[in-house]
């Protein structure tokens, strides 16, 4: 009997059938889709059975292709948590990471936490793109992604590193031209700042424990929270917002508290891996740079 000796074959047969096709496996793992399809069909000749059939969206997988793709990916996934259990810190923290982050909590404390990490760990070349849509980690080849609010479940791994408060503000001329606010449904009958102006609910909960949500009406939408803390400035309009960003312009007055009996719900700050990569180690390591920089936020 022949001794199978294509191990390469079958690790990016895993990715290619992962990233949903040759051109999405090009992305997530750099090497040329030429490449790929010529390894993949080697390991077919190799096997002599059809694995996948090609398709213009992608690829699908045979009956047997599906048998073999959940047997390899379970032990490859094994083989990988090995070879990060025996690799010395030195070497898991190096390598090339790619991330996606939003842009307002990058630009204040994630990009610096990068840097630090950056500095003490020269080995590791990182590659940071801002974008507030919802990047697709597999299929635009990402290592690491950080997403504000819930996730929905994708089979990734992930993990909450940290939550954090929301208040309500105004700016103290807008609050002054407006009708007393005393209920949170009042909140539904005056001007409201938002990152969209469509599908905004806010969710409140009062210090005993009630809960509402309204529905502001919005005068003013902008996808940076950033320009929303200048419009709230402006007075434009009262803005739900991270309470990091607006503390200074709390302390000095310049915005106000609105509802203060009744508290935003919090931002949930949520990073996204993939679980059968090399770099987990140093994946988890960046993840736990993040959360220790939004302790002091």
């Amino acid at each position: 009997m022949s001794i199978f000796a294509d191990f390469d074959g079958l690790a990016l047969f895993t990715r290619i059938v992962e990233a949903g096709g040759l051109a999405a496996a090009e992305r997530a793992t750099g090497i040329p889709k030429a490449t790929l399809s010529r390894r993949l069909s080697a390991l077919e000749k190799t096997l002599n059975v059809r694995l996948v059939r090609r398709t213009k969206r992608g690829v699908a997988l045979t009956e047997e292709g599906q048998r073999l793709f959940d047997r390899t990916r379970l032990a490859l996934n094994l083989a990988e948590e090995a070879v990060a259990e025996v690799q010395d810190e030195r070497v898991a923290l190096s390598g090339t990471v790619r991330l996606s982050l939003p842009p307002d909590i990058a630009t204040a404390v994630l990009a610096p936490a990068l840097i630090r990490f950056k500095v003490r760990h020269p080995d590791v070349m990182i590659e940071m793109t801002l974008a507030d849509r919802r990047v697709s980690l597999i299929e635009e080849g990402y290592d690491l992604v950080v997403r504000m609010g819930q996730v929905a479940d994708s089979g990734l791994m992930f993990k909450k590193f940290a939550s954090l408060p929301r208040v309500l503000v105004a700016s103290p001329d807008f609050l002054a031209a407006q009708m007393a606010l005393k209920e949170p449904q009042d909140l539904n009958e005056i001007p409201a700042l938002a990152i969209r102006s469509d599908l905004v609910e806010w969710d409140l909960r009062s210090h005993d424990g009630a809960a509402v949500t309204v529905t502001p009406r919005i005068g003013f939408a902008a996808n940076r929270q950033t320009i929303l803390v200048e419009a709230a400035l402006a007075g434009l309009g009262v803005a739900n917002l991270p309470l990091f960003m607006v503390e200074a312009a709390l302390n000095s007055g310049a915005l106000v508290r609105v509802m203060t009996g009744w508290e935003p719900s919090p931002v949930e700050m949520t990073a996204l891996w993939q679980k059968d990569r090399f770099s987990g180690r140093l994946t988890k390591a960046i993840v736990a740079e993040f959360a220790e920089a939004l302790k002091s936020v």
